[in-house]
């Protein structure tokens, strides 16, 4: 039993109390160390992070963004994303003013109905919004699909 204790005793030792001044110029990751030492969970942080959304990607005045991912989608040299957000809005305003943004931003429609709309240039840029009511408000699903 000594030697179980002394043993670990001197390898608690070796390994040392280092704590890391790594730091990242990641704005996701910034953000998710920040809320991880708040007590938040990083996954959740994460998730709502979109600070490298695309600037074609809108986001309605006041969204309370829930949801942001986005990553390689498996093409070569092309990412996507989803965001989900909540607004106080009407889905028809909501889904207006984006539907002006996207246009606004060089993007061509693809589809356009009462409660979504899809715009896009070739295969360089795609966005698909749609709305639904929620709770007096609109909630938003925009996905989008960038080339890099």
């Amino acid at each position: 039993m000594r030697h179980l204790i002394l043993g670990t005793t001197l390898l608690l030792a070796a390994c040392g109390n280092k704590v890391s001044t790594e730091t990242t110029d990641d704005p996701t990751g910034q953000n998710v160390a920040a809320a991880a030492a708040a007590g938040k969970p990083a996954a959740v942080t994460a998730a709502i992070d979109c600070s490298n959304k695309p600037d074609f990607v809108p986001l309605y005045a006041d969204a309370q963004v829930t949801t942001c991912v986005s990553g390689p989608d498996g093409t070569p040299r092309h990412v996507s994303g989803t965001i989900v957000y909540l607004v106080q809005a009407q889905p028809a305003e909501v889904l207006g003013w984006s539907r002006a943004q996207a246009n606004a931003s060089g993007l061509a429609q693809r589809l356009s109905t009462a409660d979504k709309y899809s715009a896009g240039e070739d295969t360089k840029r795609s966005l698909l919004i749609v709305v639904e009511p929620m709770n007096g408000g609109t909630r938003a699903t925009v996905n989008w699909g960038s080339e890099i």
